[in-house]
């Protein structure tokens, strides 16, 4: 199984922050007339922005966040998720 055929499954399943993030990312979409790749390009710009809010460091939120990506994607390409 491919990483995009198991986070689609996980957006079926039912609540999650997967399927928060992707029922926001198409309503920005329907209502701003954008593909999603600039929908996801304002939402990274946004979560830049609450980084600085919280006083966090996104750069270093954006690193540990891609380690946290390959370990997950690791197990679904090693079968360890399913």
């Amino acid at each position: 199984m491919t990483n995009a055929e198991y986070q689609t499954k996980r957006l079926a399943e039912g609540p999650s922050l997967l399927a928060a993030l992707h029922k926001v990312i198409e309503a920005h979409c329907e209502e701003q007339g954008l593909e999603p790749v600039s929908a996801m390009r304002d939402a990274l710009t946004d979560m830049h922005h609450m980084a600085d809010v919280y006083h966090l460091d996104f750069g270093a939120l954006d690193q540990y966040a891609h380690e946290g990506y390959l370990e997950e994607l690791v197990a679904v390409l090693s079968g360890e998720v399913s």
